[in-house]
């Protein structure tokens, strides 16, 4: 199948037999590919126009002309209008963007918060950091999420105790680091 001539393998296509379709896919994509990264494509949009052709080739297949056999030119002309087509959209759309007003600028989420202190946030952030996986998990189930301390305990796998005792340590160390005292000696921060 694979030394015929397009114009034979395309007739067993329409008539329903779908194989010769992808003998012509890898006999003529990479052409197909690189006369479009030819006219200055990237090689993503490359790719997707070969995949419009190809999808061309199927839609319009009763009008496909073949010369000596051969589907390539056909390709490769509707390669070239499908490309251009794109960059006619392309146009029309950055004209569109260019016409558009200028958005007012918006001022800073982080300026409307009140109490932002940089200083007490690396704190908290160096206290989470230094936290075991585990409480870390138990403080977002229970501080974030709002499971129960016992359904957090058995999502991360350990006694209801066990975390209770790990919640009360961390929530002990955040709370020194954001009022600013010095987390006791010996303690990890």
């Amino acid at each position: 199948m694979g030394d015929e001539a397009d114009e034979a393998l395309w007739a067993l296509v329409v008539a329903g037999d779908a194989a010769p379709y992808g003998v012509l896919w890898d006999r003529h994509r990479d052409r197909v590919f690189r006369h479009l990264l030819w006219l200055g494509f990237a090689a993503q949009d490359a790719e997707d126009l070969s995949a419009a052709t190809f999808l061309e080739l199927w839609r319009r297949r009763g009008a496909v002309r073949f010369v000596d056999g051969s589907a390539l030119p056909w390709l490769l002309a509707t390669a070239h209008n499908l490309a251009r087509n794109e960059a006619r959209a392309r146009r029309r759309y950055r004209r569109f963007l260019a016409a558009l007003p200028a958005p007012e600028p918006a001022p800073d989420p982080a300026v409307l918060v009140d109490g932002i202190d940089a200083a007490r946030d690396a704190r908290v952030g160096a206290v989470l950091s230094a936290a075991r996986p585990a409480d870390g998990r138990l403080l977002a189930l229970t501080a974030v999420e709002g499971f129960s301390v016992k359904d957090a305990a058995a999502a991360v796998g350990i006694s209801e105790s066990a975390a209770k005792m790990r919640l009360s340590r961390l929530r002990r160390r955040l709370a020194l680091v954001i009022e600013g005292r010095p987390v006791p000696e010996g303690e990890v921060p």
